[in-house]
């Protein structure tokens, strides 16, 4: 008896979790807006990614048949107009208030864009883009749809069921599509109405929107490694060591594995030099100053423990502060200039 109810019980937490996991969430499950572009009014995101440099491949025309099979087994659809830029990209999927239909949501962002003066490149509805439709991105066995084209099924969320997973993998209706190009940028809106079940039932009936940014710029141009020699140098002759070799992930205070090499050449530099220091971070204008300021703060704070953690230097030798956007080293103007100065600097206290 005693098994049978641990059993039950054990049943009744997992199905308490799945509902958990499978409910419809009042807020954004991850990532950040652009600051030039604005939401659909109440839409929450439900998935996000960003990279700082990327290829995106863009539908500018219908899809057509064409020889061949995808990885999923899907029969080849494919435009004859696919535009392929490199540049900084992000993808939203969002989640739209209900009773907003797929025509609504992309007649909203044609209007926000249009008020920054972008151009409509193409446009389609349902069968009119071609393909099979109402398919998801992970259906396969048949003919690919544009979702296949809009979202690659290995982006997919690791988390099954989550809320992005269950959009994603579930059929649809009622698609919407439209590439626009504004200065700097273009932007493609998917825009679809869930017909979800089983266990992402909530979500059945609800519009989600599949955003896709690029926008221009050359890919941002990594310094070299400064040494501990340089960076004792620098500090002697100008007073701090500026570094470009710490890198972080988007709009976090996570350290990404390429910056050990300098990291080394830090725990180097402190080993052989006594006294105590500031690790500064800076950020670019890009984004609201308070945020930056928290940011590069966050930032600065994570070498500082890193340093302490890792390379066995005393925690109290350095402090973290972060400044944001306030001491530029190159205009804002371009991502040339942007680039120099996201950084961080070793400052003698």
């Amino acid at each position: 008896m005693r098994f049978l109810f641990t059993a039950l019980a054990a049943i009744f937490l997992a199905g308490a979790a799945l509902a958990a996991e499978t409910s419809v969430p009042p807020n954004d499950v991850a990532g950040s807006d652009l600051p030039w572009l604005k939401r659909y009014a109440g839409s929450v995101i439900l998935d996000f990614r960003q990279n700082e440099f990327d290829e995106v491949d863009f539908v500018a025309s219908p899809l057509k048949p064409q020889e061949g099979k995808d990885a999923a087994n899907n029969s080849l659809r494919v435009p004859d107009t696919l535009l392929t830029l490199q540049g900084r990209s992000t993808r939203f999927v969002y989640l739209m208030p209900e009773d907003r239909s797929p025509l609504e949501v992309t007649a909203g962002y044609a209007q926000e864009l249009a008020g920054l003066g972008a151009e409509t490149v193409f446009e389609c509805k349902d069968s009119q883009c071609g393909g099979s439709v109402g398919r998801h991105a992970d259906s396969g066995g048949g003919e690919q749809g544009l979702i296949h084209h809009v979202f690659a099924r290995e982006n997919l969320p690791e988390k099954r069921y989550s809320p992005g997973w269950c959009v994603l993998t579930s059929s649809s209706t009622g698609q919407r599509y439209a590439l626009f190009k504004t200065e700097g940028a273009h932007v493609s809106v998917f825009a679809t109405q869930s017909k979800a079940d089983g266990d992402c039932k909530r979500f059945n009936g609800r519009t989600i929107a599949i955003v896709t940014v690029l926008e221009d710029q050359a890919r941002e141009q990594r310094m070299e490694v400064v040494n501990a020699e340089k960076m004792a140098g620098d500090i002697a002759s100008q007073g701090r060591a500026i570094l470009y070799g710490l890198q972080f992930d988007t709009d976090k205070a996570t350290i990404k594995p390429e910056s050990k090499p300098q990291l080394d050449e830090i725990a180097a530099f402190l080993k052989a030099n006594d006294g105590q220091f500031f690790v500064v971070g800076h950020t670019d204008n890009q984004g609201a100053p308070d945020y930056n300021v928290d940011l590069s703060r966050r930032r600065s704070a994570a070498v500082s423990q890193a340093l302490s953690r890792d390379y066995g230097i005393a925690a109290d030798r350095l402090v973290g502060v972060g400044v944001g956007m306030v001491a530029p080293v190159a205009a804002n103007t371009d991502e040339a200039g942007r680039a120099k100065n996201r950084r961080v600097e070793i400052v003698p206290r």
